[in-house]
């Protein structure tokens, strides 16, 4: 199975996770009551997310009813998430659609149930100013700079196929995330598709963003970040999946709305600066259940071929293409559950 598929190009398996363990309610008495008791094993990349922001209040009651564990899984790349879900260690967690496709297609049993964030500007493509790049057209024989296999690396080639650009045209550089910067620096790359917190980083050392990830839903295509569900877990355990996903709807509005208490709980819970606090609030773009519902994105239960089940087919044939997948799923369908969110309005 190829699981190094990663928006943030780490190859670390799944046993490398540190897992936080934190039970949610009172202590329990030994015996049956205890054996009764479920365990939720969710996901977190270890930022700015509902998760921490759940973790940080010390409100896994709140969210999931007294008498449920919760343990904290954190990862660091979507290839991790797949690994664990496979090996039945990982529940729930948010991740970019790419690795889904990657697990869907190498028999991984686990649903997209809900879309976590319409990804707009939190990915971009970065010209250098000192390279005369106005327009995407003008890439043609430019060096670009990004971490293949990933999300970026989709849209990339879906930005440069708008400008009639094809793979051979521009000059792709595979790079980790952490080594664009200063390749950036030292005027080795002319370009970079990548993501916050790169992505400001080569801003402010002269340069200019020319095309954002938001921009190809002008051609059909929706990019986002979902979250994905283990489907033995989903199925032994419905109702936890949906008070998490009616809680995470809840949580979202407040990341918009009050953002002052996401910075003051998360800066103190993380450890960061209100600044890196404000970038990820500032690039996310929540998606409600009832919208989730129309054709734009999941559809309703039953729907076949919505626009997020569109994206996943043209990510499939890419990653096929570029040696990720062996071969394309027969059903793209077959991935998406949007039950939930028809409970959720």
């Amino acid at each position: 199975m190829k699981l190094n598929l990663s928006r943030r190009d780490f190859s670390l398996t799944a046993s490398q996770m540190i897992i936080g363990s934190v039970t949610g309610g009172s202590l329990m008495s030994a015996g049956s009551v205890f054996a009764q008791q479920k365990t939720v094993n969710l996901g977190t990349f270890g930022g700015i997310d509902a998760q921490n922001y759940i973790r940080a209040k010390n409100a896994m009651d709140k969210t999931f009813g007294g008498g449920t564990k919760v343990d904290f899984v954190t990862v660091r790349a979507g290839s991790e998430v797949i690994a664990a879900m496979a090996g039945n260690s990982l529940d729930m967690c948010n991740l970019g659609s790419s690795p889904m496709v990657v697990g869907y297609a190498n028999g991984v049993q686990a649903s997209l149930v809900y879309i976590y964030k319409n990804i707009i500007d939190s990915e971009a493509l970065v010209v250098q100013n000192s390279a005369k790049i106005k327009t995407l057209a003008d890439l043609k024989g430019k060096r670009v700079g990004l971490p293949f296999n990933t999300s970026v690396h989709f849209a990339a080639l879906a930005a440069f196929k708008t400008a009639g650009l094809g793979v051979n045209d521009v000059q792709l550089i595979n790079m980790r995330a952490d080594t664009i910067p200063s390749a950036w620096t030292r005027r080795e790359i002319d370009a970079s598709y990548i993501w916050v917190p790169v992505m400001p980083k080569l801003v402010e050392d002269g340069g200019t963003i020319i095309f954002k990830t938001g921009d190809l839903n002008n051609t059909g295509l929706v990019m986002f970040d979902a979250f994905l569900v283990r489907d033995d877990f989903k199925k032994k355990n419905p109702e936890l999946v949906l008070a998490f996903l009616k809680d995470f709807e809840k949580i979202a509005v407040t990341f918009k709305q009050n953002p002052k208490d996401v910075v003051d709980t998360m800066t103190k819970f993380l450890g960061v600066d209100e600044a890196a606090v404000m970038r990820s609030l500032n690039t996310f773009y929540p998606v409600t259940a009832r919208e989730q519902l129309t054709d734009k994105w999941l559809g309703k239960p039953g729907t076949k071929n919505s626009s997020v089940v569109k994206t996943l087919q043209v990510q499939a044939a890419f990653l096929k293409e570029t040696g990720q997948i062996n071969a394309l799923p027969k059903d793209m369908n077959g991935l998406v559950d949007s039950s939930f969110l028809a409970q959720m309005v």
